[in-house]
């Protein structure tokens, strides 16, 4: 993913909502409650409730409004049991949070899986010999009896920045550990619903972006938080303009951009999208009477830059499926999938792309959210 270089805040009594830069171009909004009860990455003592046989899985009391649905395929704790859980999805209108058995703390450059096994990197690093130099560090940072994941902001870090966040999280976890044995469930034991720290989280780096905030209470607030989450803050700047710094760049213009079915393409074409309970579907087409190869090549490359803009900035989840302007040269199809490729590179949340179909759509999959497994 293309580092960030500018991050965009505006925040009112309740929400925050900012934009994510990179190279000038936005890549990412966020938008969240500043405190939020029930957040994902929050870790619960809970206690099992109901099982759902169907689903196979079960339900468990947290302390929200309805228990919690935790996927059950191999070990099915018995009603009445008490373990600790972590939302990694959460509740929305009348579907129930989702949580794990599997614990994960989010670092600035690692992912620590206390009672995991294993080193990984992530996938956003394709590199083989920088994932090999990470995958490295990865085995010789983890400790006995937990996992570790390093993220691609590790890829420009010192190794000593690296095992000192690594030292961080397991400190953190050194708190949190003893809690589940002695909390009267339901009880949350870690709780993520600070929108200004998880903000921070999402654009950590080697090299932490240029912040711009629409209030000095703000840039205090980040200061502070970035302070204790990294021991450094970025570079903090104020536009005092509350709830006007994202409209005036634009950024508004484009979020608009996001609630249309058909959107225009620079030479003439269109994107039509449609969205199902089981695709997303997206129809290119050409200009009015552009007809000729050239014209179908130039449309389908800026619909695939498009795409890879778009489907970032909607947050869709699960398969894509694009109808480009049929091309009958191989090479042709090799180039917008290429430039498709590129496109959703810069996404953090998992893409696959599955390419060309028998009947000449072009497939992929992005992934639906969550909170440790789409980690950069």
């Amino acid at each position: 993913m293309t580092p960030l270089d500018e991050v965009l805040v505006e925040a009112g009594a309740e929400r925050l909502r900012a934009a994510l830069l990179a190279d000038g171009e936005l890549v990412e909004m966020v938008d969240e409650p500043l405190a939020a009860r029930g957040a994902t990455g929050s870790i619960y003592v809970g206690r099992v409730v109901r099982a759902a046989p169907a689903l196979r899985a079960v339900f468990v009391e947290i302390g929200l409004d309805r228990p919690a649905l935790l996927d059950a395929d191999k070990d099915i704790p018995a009603e009445g049991s008490v373990l600790p859980v972590q939302i990694i999805e959460a509740a929305a209108g009348d579907k129930a949070a989702r949580v794990s058995r599997r614990l994960a703390l989010e670092g600035r450059f690692g992912v620590l899986l206390p009672g995991g096994k294993g080193a990984a990197v992530s996938r956003a690093v394709t590199a083989a010999a920088e994932k090999r130099r990470l995958q490295e560090m990865a085995v010789k940072l983890k400790g006995p009896g937990e996992g570790l994941i390093l993220r691609a902001a590790a890829l420009a870090a010192s190794r000593a920045a690296v095992a000192a966040d690594v030292a961080a999280l397991r400190a953190r976890w050194g708190e949190i550990a003893p809690a589940p044995a002695t909390a009267a469930p339901p009880a949350c034991v870690f709780d993520n619903g600070d929108g200004v720290v998880r903000l921070l989280r999402r654009i950590a780096a080697a090299k932490l972006p240029r912040v711009v905030v629409d209030n000095p209470l703000l840039m205090r607030r980040l200061h502070g938080a970035a302070e204790r989450l990294f021991g450094e803050a970025p570079v903090i700047e104020v536009e005092p303009q509350p709830g006007k710094l994202l409209s005036s760049r634009g950024i508004d213009d484009i979020l608009a951009t996001t609630q249309m079915t058909e959107l225009p393409l620079p030479s003439g074409g269109r994107l039509f999208f449609e969205t199902t309970a089981a695709v997303i579907a997206i129809d290119v087409d050409t200009a009015r009477g552009s007809l000729d190869s050239g014209a179908a090549m130039a449309t389908n490359l800026e619909a695939a830059a498009e795409i890879g803009r778009q489907v970032r900035l909607r947050d869709v989840g699960g398969i894509i499926v694009v109808d480009f302007v049929r091309l009958k040269d191989v090479g042709q199809r090799q180039r917008v999938e290429a430039a498709l490729r590129r496109a959703v590179a810069m996404d953090r949340i998992a893409v696959h792309v599955l390419g060309w179909t028998q009947g000449g759509l072009f497939e992929m999959i992005r992934a639906r959210t969550r909170a440790i497994a789409n980690l950069e």
